[in-house]
């Protein structure tokens, strides 16, 4: 970007900002909020720098990509898989039957134990996923024992992926362990993975969480650990600096060995010291904007007034100020090219390319005059996210558009953010492009039998757009005709748009870090990482 456009936008960014401090939303919670350093640790630990705390370890508990990471250290899922693959790697489960288009047969193994001992059996795996149902929305119709190591599990879709999805998913644990503990899994652990939280000051709210190795681990035939599940370290401190300058200074001075995730802004100055290693970590997050489709919609029936607002959007922009340079802007409407399964480069046309003009044009050709429209636009509190939204705030100001930024803190966000609240007129959704988009990315957005309101995400109700989605979702659906069918009618109808792509980094020490794994979950497993 040339200095003078990057001047410009810079200068809409602080006028953003006055606009974000007057109509946040929820609790209150901004974005740079200080975080303490951090902590000082026990001789022989490995410190890994994370950026937020966790209200609980329970490990069904709703939560962002934190809770995931702390749970996958103490829990196991069924299974697990690599990014954009298709295969399975097994973990506890020992395999599957396929019975019918949805249900399924799960073998487990007939040796699990967890960190106190206790079996786990078939029994143990359903009332997992029963607690987890409990807090998420899954595909899942029923769950059953067979018997003592065999669960059956209907699926309430034929859609690829559903099954994948939802056995790499739910971490499994004992009910008895849960019915032992002091707190239900709140403070301290119990899962089959062969790290433990014992609880008081290993579990400091918002300041730390010290994982234990467990004297034994269940999988004593090493050909079939999954590289997930290895303990490399005997004690890990996870350091929670959730202020980004504080993190980078973490990794810096050496008070943690590992840091995830780094700000895009502080990357370059990290990549400076000589004994740093900064690596990508794949977001799978798709970074675009939904509109709002419910009846009482400015955009509803009027796809003129959608497209003026995509052309209005400087892209190139927003992946420069969110990105720092590390980000890259859109060339399709949603999608990862080495993620999406069923991914195709004909969708790379650079559809709704940025051109203010045209956008002036279609504004007046969608009935609305320069300064007429006030849009809402909703975002999560996310500092990223929010540079986002003040950029486009910036661009629609320019074709005549105003835009309100309403900014909410997470669990706020949530629930503002179907369509049916009548919260915004436009939003960030985040869904993931990992895998089939039948598992997450188009069922997130478009599938109306997802949600209990009948609708989309953004609340529509197209027929034609539910057709295309079902053919995809029928049994054998999933072929390359119609996924460009489906794609080719969301971008030609501008109901959603990728703005640009950003990966997650994080550093550590080449001094003291030998190797890592990274899970498709979009962190490194602390638990994997090799001290020199």
């Amino acid at each position: 970007m040339a200095g003078k456009k990057l001047k410009k936008f810079m200068a809409a960014l602080l006028a953003g900002v006055m606009v974000l401090s007057m109509t946040a939303c929820g609790s209150g919670k901004t974005s740079g909020n200080e975080g303490a350093a951090a902590e000082e640790a026990e001789e022989g630990a490995l410190v890994v720098g994370i950026y937020s705390g966790i209200d609980t370890l329970n490990p069904w508990a709703n939560g962002r990509i934190m809770h995931d990471m702390v749970t996958y250290m103490l829990y196991e899922t069924l299974a697990s898989r690599q990014g954009g693959a298709t295969d399975l790697d097994y973990i506890l489960m020992k395999g599957y039957e396929q019975i019918d288009d949805t249900t399924y047969n799960v073998e487990i193994y007939d040796y699990i134990k967890d960190a106190e001992g206790n079996s786990i059996t078939a029994a143990d795996v359903v009332f997992s996923f029963e607690q987890y149902m409990a807090n998420w929305a899954t595909d899942v119709e029923s769950i059953s024992a067979i018997d003592d190591y065999h669960v059956q599990l209907k699926m309430n879709s034929t859609a690829e992926g559903t099954f994948e999805y939802i056995v790499c998913k739910v971490p499994i644990a004992s009910e008895k362990a849960y019915n032992d503990s002091p707190d239900q899994f709140a403070t301290t652990s119990c899962g089959t993975m062969p790290y433990t939280v014992a609880g008081g000051e290993d579990y400091v709210n918002g300041s730390k969480i010290i994982a234990r190795k467990t004297d034994s681990y269940w999988q004593t035939d090493e050909s079939l650990i999954y590289p997930g599940s290895v303990a490399n370290s005997d004690v890990i401190q996870l350091d929670i600096i959730e202020e980004s300058t504080q993190m980078a200074l973490a990794i810096e001075e050496g008070t943690v060995s590992f840091a995830q995730y780094l700000d895009p802004q502080l990357l370059d100055e990290v990549k400076s010291r000589e004994n740093l290693e900064v690596f990508p970590l794949s977001a799978a997050e798709d970074r675009g904007i939904l509109f709002c489709m419910t009846e009482e919609s400015p955009f509803y029936d009027n796809l003129a007034l959608r497209q003026a607002v995509l052309y209005a959007i400087d892209n190139e922009a927003v992946a420069e100020a969110c990105g720092y340079g590390y980000a890259t802007p859109s060339k399709v409407s949603c999608g990862d090219a080495e993620l999406t399964i069923g991914y195709d480069s004909s969708w790379e046309t650079e559809p709704y390319a940025y051109d203010p003009e045209k956008a002036k044009e279609l504004l007046t050709e969608a009935g609305y005059d320069a300064g007429e429209l006030t849009i809402r636009c909703l975002c999560n509190d996310n500092q990223t996210i929010t540079t986002m939204w003040t950029i486009i705030q910036a661009n629609l100001q320019e074709v005549g558009i105003n835009a309100e930024l309403n900014v909410c803190e997470g669990t706020t966000y949530g629930s503002y953010r179907d369509g049916t609240s009548g919260q915004y007129d436009l939003a960030y959704p985040g869904p993931g492009n990992d895998g089939y988009v039948t598992g997450d990315l188009w069922k997130t957005l478009f599938n109306r039998n997802n949600y209990s309101s009948g609708r989309t995400m953004g609340g529509g109700l197209d027929d034609e757009l539910q057709a295309l989605y079902d053919a995809i979702a029928a049994p054998d659906g999933y072929t390359q005709e119609n996924l460009n069918a489906f794609y080719e009618y969301i971008t030609d109808n501008a109901l959603y748009y990728q703005i640009y792509s950003l990966p997650f980094y994080g550093a550590y020490d080449k001094d003291k870090i030998a190797d890592y794994y990274t899970d498709y979950n979009r962190f490194v497993r602390p638990n994997t990482i090799v001290v020199k």
